[in-house]
């Protein structure tokens, strides 16, 4: 079965997975994340050496002078449809140093041309033409399902943990949750996802995280349901599988977290973010105007060097009314709004430019 089908029949299932699948799929996403390529993503110094909090895709040395586009996804909170139709959405790809047939014909192989090629996301991810990274926060409807939420709060404030409304819930976040794992398995080093504040399956203080709720006791509501579906070998290995997932990603012109660096960061302190809890909690749960002065100028001087005008952060965690918004001098630019369904893509050639560059995968399906 093609990647494709199999993304769309997760997509489509009214079933929980089955425990063994299940279990087999986490297992496996986990050695990789635990285990990445180091040409990208470099080891920890610390414990047990494995991949760090890094993914580093900017030196020609390891990736030669061509650049990929990066396709940027805010957060998911478990909005499969959402997934869904950014992987079928068109961008457009240029090469250029592809020759057309015509220009074969007249004897112009030899020159370059700029030629435009519409392509799926899924497909150009899997042939290896772009980046697809994540910004996290793949857990948790929130205000889309307010009312779904208060209705299994009720239920579980009565003791009734699996109730109608919390299946339905949750048959959305395990959906979302299988699609992502899929993916990175299938294309390990073309698609990321990056942790966020809801990726805390334990509903923990500490190692970056603080216990989730909003609306409900959703972080308690979530690991209880998770206990009574499958055990706590499950959860288990899902909470090793967040703490293994990477925190920051860096492009020749960009910069990737789920949320405004609340300090300076530097490169060892990401890579080695196990020895430093707050460096996970500084890029997962930074709320606006929380941040220090400069924190991501800084930064981004830290991890692309001096010469980073053009470069920007891209972000998501709260929400934004529009497109978009900017903060810290418009080096950062956040583009989750859970009204709408926004990518951001930038190009490995110019400036990113939120107003063209921010597109809706909604519109074309």
């Amino acid at each position: 079965m093609d990647l494709k089908t199999e993304l769309f029949n997760i997509y489509r299932s009214e079933d929980f997975p089955e425990y063994d699948d299940f279990m087999h799929l986490l297992e496996k996403a986990l050695n990789l994340l635990e285990n990445e390529n180091s040409l990208y993503r470099p080891k920890e110094k610390y414990g047990e050496k494995f991949s760090g909090g890094l993914l580093d895709f900017c030196s020609e040395k390891k990736f030669g002078k061509e650049k990929k586009p990066v396709v940027v996804i805010p957060d998911i909170h478990a909005r499969e449809y959402f997934l869904w139709h950014i992987l079928n959405f068109e961008i457009e790809l240029e090469d250029l140093n592809k020759t057309s047939a015509s220009e074969k014909k007249s004897g112009q192989e030899n020159e370059d041309c700029l030629i435009s090629e519409k392509m799926s996301i899924l497909e150009a991810c899997q042939k290896k033409l772009i980046y697809l990274v994540c910004v996290g926060d793949i857990f948790h409807s929130e205000l889309r399902c307010y009312d779904r939420w208060k209705e299994a709060f009720a239920e579980f404030n009565r003791g009734v943990i699996k109730s109608e409304a919390m299946n339905q819930e949750m048959l959305e976040n395990l959906k979302v949750l299988q699609m992502i794992l899929k993916l990175k398995l299938s294309c390990p080093e073309t698609f990321h996802c990056l942790k966020g504040n809801h990726e805390n399956i334990l509903n923990e203080e500490g190692r970056g995280n603080h216990p989730f709720y909003k609306m409900a006791a959703e972080g308690e509501m979530f690991y209880q349901f998770m206990s009574e579906q499958y055990d706590d070998a499950v959860i288990y290995i899902l909470s090793c599988l967040e703490h293994a997932l990477p925190l920051c990603a860096v492009f020749p012109n960009l910069v990737i977290s789920h949320a405004e660096p609340f300090f300076e960061l530097t490169r060892s302190k990401i890579i080695n973010y196990r020895k430093f809890p707050e460096v996970t909690l500084a890029l997962t749960w930074t709320a606006n105007g929380e941040a220090k002065k400069d924190s991501v100028s800084e930064s981004i001087k830290n991890l692309l060097g001096k010469n980073c005008e053009n470069a920007v952060w891209i972000g998501g965690h709260r929400p934004v009314k529009n497109k978009y918004g900017l903060r810290q001098n418009g080096k950062y630019v956040q583009i989750h709004n859970p009204d709408e369904e926004n990518i951001a893509v930038v190009k490995p050639d110019r400036k990113f430019n939120p107003e063209t560059d921010i597109l809706r995968v909604d519109v074309e399906i």
